[in-house]
Formats: structure tokens, sequence, C-alpha cells
């Protein structure tokens, strides 16, 4: 039996999460529901949302929740599995397609997560 992630890789996937909304300047209000409804399911969406809103706060830039939330991934790389980098890049993408089509900058920002977390 796997054991399920960490406190702290939600901790790590709600800063990630909310550096991708952020990039094009503000949250969007399709993309706060998407998040809320993605995250309410999932072992310890609890602390990702409270991440979530709190990086929204205090109004963190979008590279320190990124590297925030690489740190935190980083740290807990031992139980980073594959099953769970996939999940954590569904979110990503399920995120950036609610408000709109993905745009060029989330495209990117996606892809730069992916390759970061495939070298964990």
């Amino acid at each position: 039996m796997t054991m399920p992630p960490s406190p702290d890789l939600y901790m790590g996937l709600g800063s990630i999460v909310y550096a991708l909304t952020k990039l094009d300047g503000r949250l969007q209000l399709e993309e706060q529901q998407t998040v809320k409804e993605l995250l309410a399911d999932v072992p310890h969406g609890d602390v990702a949302l409270y991440t979530f809103f709190l990086r929204e706060n205090t109004n963190e830039t979008v590279d320190e929740a990124y590297a925030f939330g690489m740190r935190r991934l980083t740290d807990k790389r031992a139980e980073f599995d594959e099953a769970t980098k996939k999940h954590f890049v569904n979110i990503l993408i399920r995120v950036a397609d609610a408000h709109d089509d993905i745009s060029r900058k989330e495209q990117l920002f996606i892809r730069q997560f992916r390759r970061a977390i495939r070298r964990l």
C-alpha cells in the first residue's frame, strides 16, 4: 500500500497553482472556482487551498510563489511519485483552461513545471 502524499507536497501545489493564475496579472473568477473544485476532493486539498489563498491575500509575486512551491516539492521528492506528478500537471492544465484558452505564458509555465518535476 502506498502512502498518500504529504501535506507539504500540497502546500507546494497550492503555491504553484497560485503562480499560474497570476501570470496574466490577476486571479480570474473562473480560475478561482476551478481551483476550489479541483482541490476539494484530493487528500490535503485543504492545505493546497489554504496556501493558494494565503499567497493571494499577501499578493505574492509569481516568482516568489513558484520558488516556494518548488522548494516544497524538492524537499519531499522521495514521496513525489509519477502518479502524483501527473496529477499535479493535470490540475495546472485544468486551471489554465478555466478562463478562455490556455495562453502562451501558461503553456510555457506548465512546460517549465513539467520539466522541473521530471528532474526530481
